[in-house]
């Protein structure tokens, strides 16, 4: 009886330890959103007008490269910067 007992618990403690794990790492779902949300207000234009590359992993946390298109103005090339716990620690435009 002690044995199912000692296993179970052994098991419960992984199953949390794996958990606390998991949740240091942030959503990229969330990450992305972010990203979009911050490029548009940047460059005034619609999120299905940003196209966004897969998010990276960077020394200091994060990284999404984007393009938006701004109409007359062409394209606008950027950066979103992550903070290791899914801040969004700055977005930087490419160029000018």
């Amino acid at each position: 009886m002690r044995t199912p007992t000692l296993l179970m618990a052994a098991s419960l403690g992984l199953v949390l330890a794996s958990g606390a794990f998991a949740s240091d790492r942030p959503d990229p779902g969330k990450l992305t959103n972010k990203c979009l949300d911050a490029a548009g207000k940047k460059f005034d234009v619609k999120n299905d007008y940003i196209k966004l590359q897969p998010l990276e992993a960077a020394d200091s946390g994060y990284s999404i490269a984007g393009v938006a298109n701004a109409g007359i103005d062409g394209e606008k090339k950027f950066t979103c910067e992550f903070d290791k716990k899914g801040k969004l620690a700055n977005l930087v435009p490419e160029g000018k």
